[in-house]
């Protein structure tokens, strides 16, 4: 096997997953780049801290602001890298910057269309055509016929999910607009790779596998079909939290499969957390988190109210309980106000605004839905070793298993008294 030699290479979204992997590797190999050039939205933001830790013992290492969406921010990229090459050519564009939305056919919206085509294929196309000249000088500096890596190329980071003929996983993720995004785009290399074959310079798109990322366990369904394809009782239902639509459909369709009957028991566990400080907190990351966290929790109750009602009323007896009919959010210790638990670790604004708030919604719908005889309450599943819960090792975290143990073991005890209480995983009253 060949060794990749390279004088200079750029990589957007270098900050995380698949970006700061191939940093990584470009930075350890046995002849490194002389420059390695790391696309990031923002290069000081809480999310580059991995690739700033980096470029401190990597002197070949430079950061480069660069919003991949701005037409802008790629020019100045072109022309900063430009300025440090002094004269010489960029080897290897590697645009691996890219997002996904979970989106189901009938869900999908014209945003979300054209948010994930901008970044995952017009962003490529305006990265090509602004990197062009410095792709030309690399291919005309190095000697020797044919194209390659080592000489000149664009390397686009695509999926298997943009295989019109193998459409993978179709029945557990829809993702249409990354789909087509990824098929767009592999149209665009073939494109680019005819014509840039005259300026020397290589065009290939890449699929990187199915890989633990932020991204790749978004859509990670593979453990989920497994189990479904072991119990029957087990449905996987298509919803995007964040969309109305989707949750009406998913509500809808629940109420198909239960034929009647109602829902006893609905736990709100999706969520996501953005590392960001007070400092550097946006409107755009609050207002998502929020949406998430809090607003969805409030979208479901309110869907999914019909079932629970019918429920509680199938179920004879006085007082609340789980097995009756329940809302369940699961939030967090870090939505506490009284404790603001690891504040020096990590100060995550945004998650912990929507914990709070998380929390006042349990305590609103506990007082709204007590007449529907419908027990509401919010669980702090603990410190749990999962990507959302990081990496830090203390001794205080608990496992998937015991967690989820804990909280069903509560779940099972609790009565119409704890209805609009914050609990942990095993039963402790939390602070508000």
């Amino acid at each position: 096997m060949g060794e990749l030699r390279v004088h200079s290479a750029l990589v957007t979204g270098a900050n995380r997953g698949i970006g700061l992997g191939l940093v990584q590797h470009l930075l350890a190999l046995p002849n490194p780049p002389e420059w390695v050039f790391a696309g990031c939205r923002d290069p000081k933001g809480q999310r580059a801290q991995e690739l700033q830790k980096l470029a401190s013992k990597h002197p070949n290492l430079v950061i480069v602001p660069l919003e991949v969406t701005d037409p802008a921010s790629i020019k100045a990229a072109a022309a900063s890298v430009g300025e440090r090459l002094k004269g010489s050519g960029l080897n290897l564009l590697i645009n691996n910057a890219g997002i996904a939305k979970t989106n189901s056919l009938d869900t999908e919206t014209l945003d979300n269309m054209s948010q994930l085509f901008t970044t995952n294929t017009i962003a490529p196309l305006l990265l090509g055509q602004a990197f062009l000249p410095l792709l030309k000088k690399a291919a005309q500096g190095s000697p020797g016929s044919g194209m390659s890596c080592s000489k000149a190329a664009i390397v686009n980071m695509s999926s298997i999910g943009g295989s019109i003929k193998e459409m993978y996983l179709w029945e557990a993720a829809h993702c249409v607009a990354y789909r087509c995004s990824k098929a767009a785009l592999n149209m665009l290399t073939r494109c680019q790779s005819m014509g840039y074959r005259e300026h020397g310079i290589l065009c290939v798109a890449l699929h990187p596998g199915w890989v633990q990322t932020d991204m790749g366990n978004a859509a990670g369904y593979t453990e989920l079909q497994k189990l479904a394809s072991k119990h029957p009782n087990l449905v996987i239902v298509p919803l995007e939290v964040t969309d109305p639509t989707s949750i009406r459909a998913a509500a809808a369709s629940v109420g198909e499969r239960l034929k009647g009957s109602g829902l006893n028991l609905l736990i709100n566990n999706a969520g996501i957390a953005r590392a960001n400080t007070i400092d550097n907190e946006t409107l755009k990351d609050m207002s998502e988190v929020y949406t998430t966290n809090t607003i969805a929790p409030l979208l479901l109750g309110q869907a999914f109210l019909p079932l629970l009602k019918k429920a509680a009323q199938e179920n004879p007896g006085s007082g609340l309980s789980c097995s009756k009919a329940a809302i369940i959010n699961i939030s967090s210790t870090a939505g506490s106000i009284q404790d603001l638990y690891l504040w020096q670790y990590g100060q995550a604004l945004s998650y912990r605004c929507s914990k709070a708030a998380l929390n006042m919604l349990t305590r609103c719908q506990s007082m709204g839905y007590r007449e529907h005889g419908i027990f509401c309450v919010a669980l702090h599943p603990g410190w749990v070793k999962t990507d959302m819960g990081g990496t830090l090792e203390d001794k205080s975290r608990v496992t998937v298993d015991e967690s989820v143990g804990g909280m069903l073991k509560v779940l099972s005890n609790l009565s119409e008294k704890d209805s609009g209480a914050f609990l942990n995983w095993e039963g402790k009253v939390m602070a508000w």
